[in-house]
Parts: C-alpha cells; structure tokens; sequence
C-alpha cells in the first residue's frame, strides 16, 4: 500500500512537471518570436515600401509592381506556400493589378480546414489627384504609414512566426491587398474569387496604418463583430502606456469592411489618421517605429491567440446597429450613492474632526456637535478611513469622540443611511461579451475603490472563475461574502489590458485625506 502511494505520489510529480515544462517552452516560442520584431527590421520594410522609386504605389502602377517583387521576395524567404492563382502568389484583376496571398497551415486535424485573414493593402494613391489626395497633386505620395506601415507589420508577424517555429492550430491565410485606395478593389475581387472557401473564413484582421502611435493609443475597430471578441484581443503584454481603444463603429474605410459585409467577424488594427493622410509628406521620417513595433509584437501575439482557440466568435448582426451614441447610452454609468452620514469633516493630525452637521438629521440627534474629533469607531481605535468603516458598518455606527471642555471621551450611536455597502461595485452584462461584466459604478472609499477599479472596467473572472454574466457575478460574490471571504481575486480588463486585482475586503490601516460623506 505504502508503495503504491509513493507511485500515485511521483506520478503526480511526473504530470506536473512535465505541465510546467510545456508552460514553458509555450512561452519560449513567444518570448523568441516577440523578440524577433524589431524597429530596425520595421524600418527597413518601410523605407523600401516608400522609397520615391515607387512613386507612390498605385494600383497597377510599375511602382505598385516594384512593391508586389519586394514582399513576394519575402514571402519567399519565409517559405511560405503561395494561396494564389495557380500556385503562385498572386491573383491578377482588372489588368495590372494584384493581390498577393500566402498560408501558413493548421496543424488540428479538425482546425487546419478553418481560415484567419490576416491583411493588409500596399497600394496608395500614386502622385496624387483631387480625388484621392488632399494636396499639393502631382507629387508623389509615399505612403509611409498608409499603408507601408501594415505591410511591413505583416511581415515581420510572418518572420517572427517561420522563426518561432511554431504551428498554430487554424491556418492562416496572409493577404496584401492592392486597389484599396481605388474603393477596395483587392478584397471585393477576392471575395468574388476567393482562395479558400468563404464559407472556411471565421475571422479577418486588417491591418492599416499603423506607423504613427500617439500616446499609446492603439484601436482594434470592430470586436463587437463577434462575441466574445473584446476578451480575445485583450492582452497583458502591452508596454509603456500602451492601451487598447475598442471603437463600437465599424465604417467602409479599408479591406476589413469586405469581410464584414460578407457577415465574418472582422478587425481593424489602426493607430489613427494624422495631418499628413493622403499627402506628399507622409514619409518615412515622420514613422514612429518603436510604437510599430508594439503593435506588430501585440498582433502577434493575439493572431496566435485566435489560431489556437478552442472557439472563435460568431458574427453579431446587432454590430450594424451600434454607434457611438448607442455606446454613450449603454455604458452610461450609475449615479453616485447617496451619502450614509449627516455630517462632514477634515482630517485634522491624522484624527476626522466634525465641521458641519445637517440640524435635522441623524448625527445631530445622536447628539454631535462641530469640533468633535472622532477617535474610535464601532470601539476601534480609528487607524482606517472613516468612510470605509461607514461603508462597511451595518445600520449604525458608534463614534467615540473628544469634545473641548468635556474631560471624558463621548460614545455617540450615530445611525446611518441606506445599506451597508460590502464591495462597493455595480455593472451590467454586456451582449457582445457573455462571458464578462462592465463595472458602471465605483463607491468612493469601498474596497472596490481602494482596488483601483474604475466605471468602465471589465471583469472576466472571480477567484479563477471565468464565464460570467451579471447574476453569476452577483452569485459568486454574494457566495464569497457570505463565507466572511477576507479577499476576493478578480481578472480585470482595462482599456486592453489584462490584470489580476486583489479586492481586500478589510478595513484599510492608514487614513488618507480630506474627505465628505
């Protein structure tokens, strides 16, 4: 018997170091393949890409055509398999022009026959005329950041993953659009005579000028086009101030509006226009590199994410309804709760002294008076905030305080208003994230607050729980309370970013300012 314990035990050893072990070389391959994107590989691309012998990348155009050798070059050297017309990397229409296609295969023998397009245009608008250019005309526009700046995004992701060497599970299907400047000629042609069956394709992702982030800002348009899209492109690898803006509007303004039309969950990753869109000066010494290279490490990391998902979102029609008013409305927080006490105060050497009391409310009947300095609350020598110990007390409070003129400490059994607040959060279900909340309140002074959480958040999971919704929420925490939890673990999303935060649900040690209840 004591034998076969031993077994059971080293057994157990055995999975979970060979469980740790794969955690690790999981990581590894990112890590190298993170680490394998670089801003001075970035601006390689880019410089040919926009180089003044392209003359500005028209559809069709010897330029256009300069562009399509250079990156079939190096859909070459990543040796990738041609998705093109007859096994070749690209597919001609309308004469001269061309899109170039790639695939990296799945390896799942049941998800191998599913599709991401992930793409990007190369063309742009040539030497410029009234119709595509905001002036001067007739110089050449290199379009740097439109669109060389996602070219060259996209293969650096395709270097990184060759690199890497890893084999995601759904294949990918790499596109580089041409015509997109001329009413996104490229994708419409394709989606009449696609690659891969349509029916294969069950997300795409464009990639569009993404050379000029500006204080981190980083807009994946359209994660309402499929549920549960927000928690799938949310990360904790973002850098710096790096944030994630989730815009609710999809609009008809590059390749990814194709496939949205066509009813396919779709995403545009943008770093947003800027004074010199569709101009002669949007060149390559105006790039910002090192934020390229954010973005392409974030695409990377979340192209796998989608590549090896059990499940991938399914398309939302209600996205054709959504606006950014219909936005404001939804995600309009609640009002401030009402205050619990009748009187206000300041902290006076670390002590609330009592400076105003309401004549007709309760702290007047229970007979405070301006000047009181409160020393203990509920008989407990006052090292917190008083409004976290009113926040967390029942339906009264007693206040013990020191009055000029009076020898003796005061008691004072001080009713309170309303309820008694335990967490100090609110928040909604969202349709488009089932699995998720959104907080649409935050109680100054409750261990919410004192978490760091703010209206807007998005909570994702309770102590390793994951799949809420708003009466799941309700339950679990209701459930940990009742157990007199101490503190409570949530998964939180803050514009992107990905965190875990710690609820105390203990009194805090230490008061902090001035303050009114």
């Amino acid at each position: 018997m004591r034998r076969l314990l031993w077994m059971v035990l080293w057994m157990l050893v055995l999975s979970a170091t060979r469980v740790e072990r794969a955690g690790a070389a999981e990581n590894l391959w990112l890590e190298t393949a993170r680490s394998s994107i670089t801003s001075h590989e970035l601006r390689n691309h880019v410089g040919v890409l926009a180089d003044d012998m392209l003359e500005g990348r028209e559809a069709g155009s010897r330029g256009g055509h300069a562009a399509a050798r250079y990156i079939i070059t190096r859909l070459e050297a990543a040796a990738l398999k041609p998705a093109g017309a007859h096994g070749t990397f690209t597919q001609r229409f309308q004469g001269r022009s061309q899109n170039l296609l790639a695939v990296i295969e799945g390896t799942d023998p049941e998800l191998r026959s599913e599709h991401i397009v992930v793409g990007a245009h190369y063309d742009h608008v040539g030497y410029g005329t009234r119709r595509n250019s905001y002036g001067p005309w007739g110089y050449i526009h290199n379009g740097a950041d439109d669109n060389a700046s996602g070219v060259a995004t996209l293969l650096e992701v395709i270097d990184a993953l060759v690199h890497s060497g890893h084999q995601p599970r759904r294949s990918l299907l790499f596109a580089f659009w041409d015509g997109e400047e001329k009413g996104l000629l490229g994708s419409k042609h394709w989606m009449r005579q696609p690659t891969v069956p349509i029916d294969s394709v069950r997300v795409a992702i464009n990639i569009d000028m993404v050379g000029r982030l500006t204080k981190g800002r980083i807009a994946v348009i359209g994660t309402r086009t499929g549920t549960g899209f927000r928690r799938l492109m949310s990360t904790d690898r973002l850098t710096g101030e790096t944030w994630l803006d989730y815009p609710w509007e999809v609009k008809d303004n590059s390749d990814h509006w194709t496939f949205y039309e066509a009813n396919i969950p779709s995403l545009c990753i943008h770093t947003g226009v800027h004074e010199d869109y569709h101009r002669p000066s949007d060149d390559v010494e105006k790039i910002n590199f090192e934020g390229m290279q954010e973005v392409s490490r974030y695409l990377l990391e979340q192209l796998c994410e989608l590549a090896d998902a059990e499940h991938l979102p399914e398309f939302r029609p209600a996205a054709r309804r959504e606006t950014p008013e219909s936005r404001k409305q939804t995600e309009a927080p609640l009002s401030a709760m009402p205050s619990r006490l009748d009187f206000a105060w300041q902290y006076v050497s670390g002590k609330p002294v009592v400076e105003q009391i309401l004549l007709d409310g309760h702290a007047a009947e229970a007979g405070l008076v301006a000047g009181d300095r409160i020393l203990a609350v509920n008989g407990r020598p006052l090292m917190s905030e008083l409004p976290a110990a009113v926040l967390a007390s029942e339906s009264e409070i007693a206040l013990e305080v020191r009055r000029e003129g009076v020898a003796e400490a005061i008691v004072l059994s001080v009713p309170l208003r309303g309820k008694q607040i335990r967490l100090g959060l609110s928040w909604r279900s969202d349709e488009a994230e089932p699995g998720a909340v959104y907080v649409t309140r935050v109680i100054p002074f409750s261990p919410a607050a004192r978490a760091g959480l703010e209206v807007h958040d998005r909570i994702y999971a309770v102590n390793g729980q994951s799949s809420l919704g708003q009466q799941e929420m309700f339950g679990r925490v209701q459930k940990l309370m009742d157990e007199e939890a101490t503190e409570i673990l949530l998964q939180v999303e803050s514009r992107g970013v990905l965190r875990e935060v710690a609820v105390s649900l203990q009194l805090p040690v230490e008061p902090t300012g001035d303050s009114t209840l």
